[in-house]
């Protein structure tokens, strides 16, 4: 079977000048469609990336470790890698810990061997509808993360967090 028959049938079915016809058609109705919708879906994906700002407070760690957050830097999520954000501040504080007295109560009391550091990170979040994300990590309050620096690695939970763009609609 030839490619082209006698009467301008392209495989024997369909008209060539047809063809072309639908193929310049689909050509302009992609066209208008990208150039209707395309660039509004750029600018909303641009639009929904904003910068955050976010504390980690991670309990119970040695003094050196917490000394070895405050060098700052940028911190990588510990499971995939990813960068979370850059660290602007780390502040300490005493940690408490339970501890059970003589007569088997449980007491809750100020340790010296550990601190609190509360570790403030800046990054730009991607917000979805239901989930915000840094580099592909979901950022919740109250989930738990481990995340690793150039000079320490530590696990804590999301405390608070703060959109610097504003809410998305």
């Amino acid at each position: 079977m030839r490619f082209l028959d006698d009467r301008g049938r392209v495989l024997g079915k369909f008209n060539i000048v047809d063809l072309v016809i639908v193929l310049v058609l689909v050509a302009v109705g992609t066209w208008f469609a990208y150039a209707r919708f395309g660039r509004d879906l750029k600018a909303e994906m641009a639009a929904r990336e904003q910068p955050i700002e976010y504390c980690i407070v991670v309990m119970g760690v040695r003094p050196t470790t917490a000394e070895a957050l405050q060098k700052g830097g940028k911190a990588f999520e510990f499971k995939t890698g990813a960068e979370i954000g850059a660290i602007k501040d780390v502040t300490v504080e005493p940690a408490y810990i339970w501890t059970v007295t003589d007569k088997g109560t449980w007491v809750r009391t100020q340790t010296d061997e550990r601190v609190d550091a509360f570790v403030y990170l800046e990054a730009t979040a991607r917000v979805g509808e239901n989930v915000i994300t840094v580099n592909g990590v979901e950022i919740r309050v109250g989930a738990s993360i481990g995340f690793t620096t150039k000079w320490a690695q530590a696990n804590g939970n999301i405390m608070t967090m703060n959109l610097l763009g504003g809410e998305i609609e």
